[in-house]
């Protein structure tokens, strides 16, 4: 038996090909969030945290050196922001997804990550589980909104609401 993400859930399932183990760096300027996130990732088979960073230009110079599938960083970081990294590297490095993990659920902020080139956008307030899921999610090439970003953007009076 393999594992493979899902977009609900990374689930086994029997005869199909060995799915590669999702690389993911952290970016996030508070030691005891990326020790935490670290500690509940390492027991997960599926996602290798290849490298952390404390800073938006520590962030770069790391996927530079470590080329991960995935980009988990917070918005509000010391040198360069999370927004500037994720703009930096939709054009330096297109095939790397990134994921924003940030406590701004307003749907200002979801927009500008989108429009930098964010593949999904998961509130730090999340149950532990859908950081799994929204890192599968992308991985895949999918977009992820916690639910509740995605309400807000829903909820947004009038036709602005569908412009990212």
């Amino acid at each position: 038996m393999t594992q493979e993400c899902m977009t609900q859930e990374c689930i086994e399932t029997e005869g199909s090909a060995p799915v590669d183990t999702i690389r993911v760096l952290l970016a996030d300027d508070h030691n005891l969030v990326r020790a935490g996130i670290r500690a509940w990732l390492d027991k997960t088979a599926e996602i290798e945290v290849v490298a952390e960073a404390s800073d938006g230009q520590e962030a770069i110079h790391l996927v530079e050196e470590h080329q991960p599938d995935v980009v988990l960083t917070d918005i509000a970081m010391p040198n360069l922001s999370g927004l500037e990294v994720t703009r930096h590297l939709a054009k330096a490095f297109p095939r790397i997804r990134v994921l924003i993990l940030t406590m701004y659920a307003d749907s200002q902020y979801v927009r500008l990550a989108l429009r930098a080139g964010a593949a999904g956008y998961l509130l730090k307030g999340a149950a532990i589980e859908e950081l799994k899921l929204a890192i599968c999610a992308v991985a895949q090439g999918e977009t992820y909104l916690s639910p509740p970003v995605a309400k807000y953007l829903i909820k947004e009076p009038g036709p602005s609401r569908f412009k990212i």
